[in-house]
C-alpha cells in the first residue's frame, strides 16, 4: 500500500508555497472589493459553459479524462460518469486512445489505476488505456497530459469531465497552451443543491486563478507563471 496517501496530498497540496497563498488572499480581497461583482460575472461563465457544452464529440484524437478524488478506494459518482462518457467516445470510434490522469488521493491505487480498470471492465481494451499516476488536481492533471502526450501538445484533443468543471478546465488547458474540445460527463446539466454548491465552488477557484495569473503578468513574476503556463 502507497505509505501516507493523506500526508503527501496535504503536503503537495501546500507546496503552492506562499506565492499561492498571497494569491488566494489577494483573489478575495478582489472579490470584497468589487462586491463580488468580479466572482459573478465569472459564475454566469461557468453556468453558461456547464450549460451549453455537448456530451459527444466527433474527434479522432486523444481523450483525456480528468480524475476525481477517491473516497476509501473506490470510485466516486462523478468520476463514473467521466469514465462512462470516455468509454462511449471510445465505442463510436475505436481506433481512439484514453489517457486517464490522477494520482494517489485515498487509496492504496491512484484515480488514474482506478479509472483503467473501471474502463477494462466497461470493454476497453487495455492496449487503448495510458495512465498518469502523480498529479493531484486539475492544473497538474493538464500539465502531466502535456508533459506526456506530444500530440495533446501539438494538436486538440478531447477532455472529458463534469459540467460544473468544464469551464475552469478548459481556461487552464488554454492557459498551458493546449487545444482542448470538451465533453460533458453528463447529458446535461441538472440543477439542484449540491450542483449549485460545486458550481459556486469552481466559480471560487476559477477567480483565484484568473487573480493570480494576472498578477503574476503585471508583477513579471516568472516563478508565479511557470507553474500555471
Amino acid at each position: 500500500m502507497k505509505p501516507n496517501l493523506q500526508s503527501q496530498r496535504f503536503a503537495r497540496q501546500w507546496g503552492m508555497g506562499l506565492d499561492g497563498l498571497a494569491m488566494l488572499a489577494l483573489s478575495n480581497l478582489v472579490l470584497l472589493a468589487t462586491g463580488g461583482l468580479s466572482g459573478l460575472w465569472l459564475l454566469g461563465r461557468v453556468w453558461q459553459v456547464a450549460r451549453t457544452v455537448p456530451a459527444t464529440d466527433n474527434a479522432n484524437g486523444w481523450i483525456v479524462v480528468l480524475g476525481v478524488r477517491l473516497r476509501r478506494d473506490r470510485i466516486q459518482p462523478d468520476y463514473a460518469l467521466r469514465l462512462h462518457r470516455a468509454a462511449a467516445l471510445y465505442r463510436a470510434n475505436p481506433e481512439r486512445r484514453i489517457l486517464l490522469v490522477g494520482g494517489y488521493t485515498g487509496g492504496s491505487l491512484s484515480e488514474a489505476a482506478h479509472g483503467r480498470q473501471f474502463l477494462i471492465e466497461a470493454g476497453v481494451p487495455a492496449a487503448c488505456l495510458f495512465t498518469e499516476d502523480h498529479s493531484l488536481h486539475t492544473l497538474e492533471n493538464l500539465r502531466q497530459a502535456r508533459q506526456l502526450l506530444t500530440e495533446v501538445r501539438e494538436q486538440p484533443f478531447t477532455l472529458v469531465t463534469n459540467r460544473y468543471h468544464l469551464a475552469r478546465s478548459v481556461i487552464m488547458a488554454a492557459g498551458l497552451g493546449l487545444q482542448a474540445n470538451l465533453c460533458a460527463a453528463e447529458d446535461r446539466l441538472r440543477l439542484n443543491l449540491p450542483t449549485v454548491g460545486r458550481l459556486l465552488r469552481e466559480t471560487y477557484y476559477l477567480h483565484w486563478y484568473h487573480v493570480g495569473r494576472l498578477w503574476s503578468r503585471w508583477t513579471r513574476n516568472r516563478h508565479r507563471l511557470a507553474r500555471i503556463s
